[in-house]
């Protein structure tokens, strides 16, 4: 179950988690004695791997997590500041640029670049587990395009609808149908993982897709494979599940 509340770490030490993650995972030795691993932020002359993961926030302070137990999502990661050589990478091998932001299939094309609004692109990356809960974009005023570029993303997508009908698929995807007081969770005209939405449901039950189904709220279930890519408009309440 998603956690409330943010971990402020370096990419350093989040790249280094990730490795931790995986090493405690294949059960993997290390033989070399005496040697201390930067990248695992541990000595590797031992036989067992600690599954906790220690490091420093921006505060200073000193936080540790469990590698397995613990799943770390990096969100909203802006690639034209923080990675330009990958946002350069990407713009000339993407085939369909025109859809970028500022592209000729975007009407921010129209917009001087110094008026336009921060629109992407983004980088999320996280340990399969993780997921994205319902929401849509802009507050459903604009269209997205996800592309994955490694692991395989698990979708689900419905049509777009009344903001009545949206709140009531929402309420079936997120199992609170026929419960007692507030909606459990509402990311319509919030961020999708903050903590001032409600209580923070689980992913959806095949029950709740069926239910949608039967509503005619038309729900796209499909994986999103390494290189593939998903055009989503704009209004369409979806979600993803990072998947192995």
């Amino acid at each position: 179950k998603e956690q409330n509340g943010f971990q402020s770490m370096k990419i350093r030490d989040y790249i280094s988690y990730l490795k931790r993650r995986q090493t405690v995972l294949l059960h993997k030795d290390v033989k070399d004695p005496d040697v201390y691993d930067e990248d695992l932020g541990m000595d590797t002359d031992v036989d067992v791997i600690d599954p906790m993961f220690h490091f420093t926030p921006f505060d200073g302070s000193e936080k540790a997590i469990h590698v397995v137990n613990s799943v770390l999502y990096l969100i909203d990661f802006d690639l034209t500041k923080l990675l330009p050589a990958l946002y350069e990478n990407m713009t000339k091998s993407f085939r369909l640029p025109g859809l970028l932001p500022g592209g000729i299939h975007c009407m921010m094309n129209l917009v001087p670049t110094s008026a336009r609004p921060f629109m992407g692109p983004n980088l999320y990356m996280t340990p399969p587990g993780s997921f994205t809960h319902f929401h849509q974009d802009g507050h459903g005023t604009v269209d997205s395009g996800h592309q994955c570029l490694a692991g395989y993303n698990e979708v689900v997508m419905l049509r777009r609808m009344s903001n009545d009908r949206k709140h009531h698929s929402l309420e079936i995807l997120n199992g609170n149908l026929g419960r007692d007081g507030e909606r459990s969770y509402d990311a319509l005209y919030g961020l999708p993982h903050g903590d001032a939405n409600g209580e923070k449901p689980p992913w959806p039950s095949p029950e709740a897709i069926e239910e949608c189904r039967r509503m005619n709220y038309c729900p796209s279930v499909f994986i999103l494979k390494p290189g593939q890519f998903v055009h989503i408009n704009k209004g369409r309440i979806h979600a993803f599940r990072k998947m192995a």
